[in-house]
């Protein structure tokens, strides 16, 4: 025979212990540098910087191949 609980607990009881069991949704900010949106403490993936500094090198659209 599978367990069984001993009591029914109630809904608070369960609601209370599950409070923390979600998603929760990204800080979004914007860049500094080129205002484009990217997640908080994160380089911006659309001009490479972090805090006012270049972090990531990235490619020059105008430049071809």
């Amino acid at each position: 025979m599978a367990p069984l609980p001993k009591r029914k607990y109630p809904r608070t009881r369960q609601r209370k212990r599950r409070g923390h069991h979600r998603l929760r949704t990204p800080h979004i900010v914007t860049c500094t540098q080129c205002r484009a949106p990217r997640l908080a403490h994160q380089t911006c993936p659309v001009c490479g910087t972090y805090r006012g500094r270049e972090v990531l090198r990235m490619p020059d659209p105008n430049l071809e191949g």
